[in-house]
């Protein structure tokens, strides 16, 4: 059975506290918006709660008697808590807007975001799907961004998700045609930019220094290079923690052992005015959990 019917009023409590915080009865009252006579009463249902008084005046100024020296820190913070909790309930419920680069999010996010969930029901979350980074990131803007690079954004906090740890992938029907780099000179390259960036820095590492012997395909997205090498159509290069899924489940395979540290990586970036977001604590203790603990602050 349960005890709480012999609790005292909280509102009780909170205009005792109020009094004692103000040093009388009319300040209380109007930093409550009630009466001197609503805080009268209930300092009155107190005293009657506890059968003893818990305020007395001396030389016009209100003191809290041996009894209200024992309640008044238990109930300063009993009112405090439930203040930071309304607040903290209050502000989870506000919707905290995420964005996020295509692949991302379809690779690594989407995937595992039930458990988000589960974990934090009352944080809601709005995701907004991007191909390429702002131009310019506004630190006055509640917005949390999931970005590649280094951690250097001017003006916010970033957080290292995942490093990215380069390697060549293809479909498992092509690896017995792929037993040396020299196969790779039959076969279609995929890139995702111009300059064939991710590609010739891994081929730099295996000693190789030009592209004139392979065959190339441009795709904008990383998300539709990594499926046509799925798909058998050639070899794409991969970020290991992005393709983690697809390599357990087979679809895809590494020919080659060589990987290539890149030092970029996946930050959760975010205005440092947004950091005390109880919603965002959420969001970044649970991305810390779903990359294995290799989070590492700049």
């Amino acid at each position: 059975m349960t005890e709480t019917h012999h609790l005292p009023s909280l509102s009780a409590l909170r205009a005792f506290v109020t009094v004692m915080e103000t040093g009388s009865f009319t300040a209380a009252a109007q930093r409550l918006f009630l009466t001197q006579g609503a805080i009268s009463k209930q300092i009155s249902l107190l005293e009657q709660h506890y059968a003893t008084p818990l305020l007395q005046r001396q030389h016009r100024q209100i003191r809290p008697t041996p009894a209200g020296q024992t309640l008044l820190p238990v109930a300063r913070e009993v009112v405090q808590k439930l203040k930071e909790v309304e607040r903290q309930i209050k502000t989870r419920s506000d919707i905290l807007s995420l964005q996020v680069y295509v692949s991302f999010a379809v690779r690594w996010l989407m995937p595992r975001l039930g458990s988000f969930y589960q974990q934090h029901p009352l944080t809601q979350l709005r995701i907004d799907s991007m191909v390429y980074e702002p131009a310019e990131l506004d630190p006055d803007i509640n917005q949390v961004y999931i970005l590649f690079g280094h951690g250097q954004w001017p003006d916010m906090q970033a957080e290292l998700l995942l490093p990215e740890l380069l390697s060549p992938v293809c479909a498992p029907s092509m690896l017995a045609k792929l037993q040396s780099l020299d196969a790779l000179a039959g076969h279609t390259l995929f890139h995702t930019t111009r300059d064939y960036e991710e590609w010739i820095a891994w081929l730099d590492t295996q000693g190789i220094h030009t592209l004139a012997a392979y065959k190339h395909q441009v795709v904008d997205l990383h998300h539709l290079a990594w499926t046509a090498a799925a798909s058998g159509l050639g070899v794409a290069i991969g970020d290991m923690a992005l393709l983690q899924d697809e390599l357990e489940q087979g679809r895809l395979v590494c020919p080659f052992d060589s990987q290539l540290h890149t030092g970029s990586g996946y930050w959760l970036v975010y205005p440092e005015s947004y950091a005390e977001h109880p919603g965002l604590q959420d969001l970044l203790s649970w991305l810390r959990e779903q990359a294995g603990g290799i989070c590492h602050a700049p």
